[in-house]
């Protein structure tokens, strides 16, 4: 009797636990928030007071606020797929860190509405595409650029545990793809020619325009149009009154002009050079 009790007991606080996520962290009076350890500006970066600062931050900040607790950053994920993972294991309560809301993601966590977009782009080496289009390019017809860098004399650079993984496996399949651990090792290498290309966000192409002008001289941006980069929140699958909520909040801060205000600082300031369109 007292065993079957104990079952219903244990029963009943996990039913609890799982339904009522918003209950769980205004009990704790903490919000946890995973976000990457490498900072990424303007979503997230230490600033010159060593303060977290950017668009993620002040989001998640303002989430807490209105939930009535404090917020605890949580940036021992050493990939995008590991904030994910501290998410998915319950080792947070949401991620806010530029996050992807791609399909095969949202197998394991659950995606707030986007509360912003970003392009994609490739970064090509102007040397190696011009000796891809001459194999491609001999009777003088024009081919387009996206077709030619599908095929595998194409190395393409991705950062592992991100979503240009996926995105590169999607649009450029018969391209070879070399996974880099991060940005300047990526860099590096589609400056030094072994690659043709390599493929990313707008706000990384923004950050390199912005810290090395000279560079367009043997790298040249390519707008991948119409494949938008949606970036959401991400939740376990089970919280659904949280993810209500925070569905629920991004709507109404973009109706108040909070989000906006805070995208026009960050985002499309003149120093980024991004353009809001």
């Amino acid at each position: 009797m007292l065993l079957a009790i104990l079952f219903a007991v244990a029963a009943a606080l996990q039913a609890h636990a799982a339904g009522s996520a918003l209950e769980r962290i205004q009990e704790k009076g903490s919000l946890t928030v995973a976000m990457f350890g490498e900072d990424v500006p303007p979503f997230f970066y230490t600033d010159d007071t060593g303060e977290l600062a950017g668009i993620d931050p002040n989001l998640a900040r303002d989430i807490a606020a209105k939930l009535g607790v404090r917020v605890v950053f949580d940036r021992s994920a050493t990939t995008f797929d590991g904030v994910m993972d501290k998410v998915r294991m319950g080792g947070a309560d949401i991620a806010v860190s530029l996050l992807s809301d791609t399909l095969e993601r949202a197998a394991h966590v659950s995606f707030s509405r986007s509360y912003v977009s970003v392009r994609q782009f490739m970064l090509i080496n102007r040397l190696e595409f011009a000796k891809l289009t001459a194999t491609h390019c001999a009777g003088g017809a024009a081919v387009p650029v996206a077709k030619l860098l599908d095929d595998p004399a194409a190395r393409i650079g991705v950062i592992s545990g991100t979503s240009y993984v996926g995105f590169l496996a999607q649009d450029f399949p018969r391209a070879t793809m070399v996974e880099f651990a991060d940005w300047n090792a990526m860099l590096a290498a589609v400056k030094a020619g072994r690659l043709v290309a390599l493929m990313y966000d707008e706000i990384e192409i923004g950050n390199w325009r912005h810290a090395d002008p000279a560079g367009s001289l043997d790298l040249r941006p390519f707008h991948l149009a119409g494949h938008p980069d949606t970036i959401a929140i991400a939740m376990r699958r089970e919280d659904q009154d949280l993810k209500a909520w925070i569905d629920l909040y991004l709507g109404k801060i973009s109706e108040s002009g909070f989000l906006p205000s805070l995208l026009d600082t960050y985002l499309y300031s003149s120093d980024t050079g991004l353009a809001n369109d």
